[in-house]
């Protein structure tokens, strides 16, 4: 392990999406990810176990928000930032998730390279906190650059799509390179075929994911997808 990297722990009620946003944080240059958690109780041990540098926090969690997670985490002094995981529904408590001290937030779904683009500014924020310049005020508008400065536009989701069920498809279709049929993500999200046929259908929509048929020597074409933002 190169303890030079950033020490990442990933909290999020979904297995499957701690374990996908763990291996992309694994991959990813200068971090190392640490484990998951999928409680309050749980991540609050495991913060003191693994001692991570970065939290990267879902809202949604089964016993307590991730606004408590925070709460706590600050109350006991413990040095941690705070990447917050929200839904568009929960922007009303971005405003209370900065007074409580997060580096940044991404609203759902989002895809996979929104998330490298702020591990590389939180990744730059460190370098330069940790530069041999004095603390004046141009090293403090030098820090205040990598930092959460506007949010994200959110985009209503369409009738009928929820939140966290479109999350779990993404994922899915972003667990390898290949394209998937309707009925391989239904098996990867835990979801119906028909559920899964309706949020790929709303993602080839959106321009998310494409949509192409594969012919084989009988019967009718198989319809397969793939994700356009991650290779």
């Amino acid at each position: 392990m190169n303890h030079s990297n950033h020490r990442v722990m990933v909290v999020d009620d979904d297995f499957m999406i701690a374990r996908v946003h763990g291996k992309y944080i694994q991959g990813q240059e200068g971090y190392t990810f640490v484990g998951s958690a999928h409680n309050y109780r749980q991540t609050l041990a495991r913060i003191r176990e693994f001692q991570p540098e970065l939290l990267i926090l879902d809202v949604y969690l089964p016993d307590k928000s991730g606004i408590e997670v925070l709460r706590s985490i600050r109350a006991e002094k413990i040095p941690c930032d705070v990447i917050l995981i929200t839904a568009a529904k929960e922007i009303d408590i971005i405003e209370e998730a900065f007074r409580l001290g997060i580096f940044d937030y991404l609203i759902k779904p989002f895809d996979l390279d929104l998330l490298q683009d702020t591990l590389e500014k939180y990744k730059q924020f460190k370098i330069h906190l940790r530069s041999p310049a004095q603390p004046d005020q141009k090293f403090v508008e030098g820090l205040k650059k990598f930092r959460a400065a506007k949010s994200q536009p959110v985009q209503p989701l369409q009738k009928g799509i929820d939140s966290r069920t479109l999350e779990r498809i993404k994922q899915s279709l972003l667990q390898g390179e290949q394209a998937y049929s309707a009925e391989q993500i239904a098996r990867l999200a835990g979801v119906s075929r028909s559920t899964a046929r309706a949020y790929l259908e709303y993602l080839t929509e959106q321009g998310i994911a494409d949509e192409f048929l594969q012919y084989g020597t009988v019967g009718r074409p198989q319809r397969l997808f793939r994700m356009k933002v991650y290779s």
